[in-house]
């Protein structure tokens, strides 16, 4: 699959930004469930062990804006198995354990590795500022949580990316 552009990137998270009426959204997730109902069901049972309801919501937010930035490729994307999702999750939770000992300096370093040799360098991109953004006031995001939710979305965009 090509790379998402820079364009449809913004254009995708601006329209979804804008999505204002609760109706409008469950008729995403509708379609989303039709379409790739295990990305579906991982969006939603990811990280419920240890997320509080902000980062639960927001993890679900950016996974359903990554799904709609893939979507525009031209590329018919696949529909993900739980076999399939469970493999690229698990190569992406060695590489997680791999960075994490690491030191905030060599760590960045890999990220900026990672990203400028990764398949769809601008969804990532989109990912981490979307996770790194400011809060609103009384949102609840952890920095503790960021990296393990990065995770769970690169999985994502692994899989529709195959």
């Amino acid at each position: 699959m090509k790379p998402i552009s820079p364009e449809i990137v913004e254009k995708t998270w601006k329209k979804m930004a804008q999505m204002s009426s609760p109706q409008k959204a469950q008729k995403l997730v509708t379609l989303m469930g039709k379409k790739q109902p295990i990305i579906l069901a991982y969006l939603m049972a990811a990280g419920s062990d240890i997320f509080n309801q902000d980062e639960r919501e927001l993890l679900f937010y950016i996974g359903m804006v990554i799904w709609q930035m893939i979507s525009q490729s031209s590329t018919l994307l696949p529909k993900i198995n739980g076999k399939t999702l469970d493999k690229i999750e698990n190569s992406n939770m060695k590489m997680f354990e791999h960075l994490k000992g690491k030191s905030d300096t060599d760590f960045i370093d890999a990220a900026e590795k990672i990203i400028n040799n990764y398949s769809q360098p601008e969804v990532l991109k989109y990912v981490i500022e979307a996770l790194m953004e400011e809060t609103e006031e009384g949102c609840q995001i952890r920095d503790e949580n960021k990296g393990i939710m990065a995770i769970y979305l690169k999985t994502v965009i692994d899989c529709l990316n195959k």
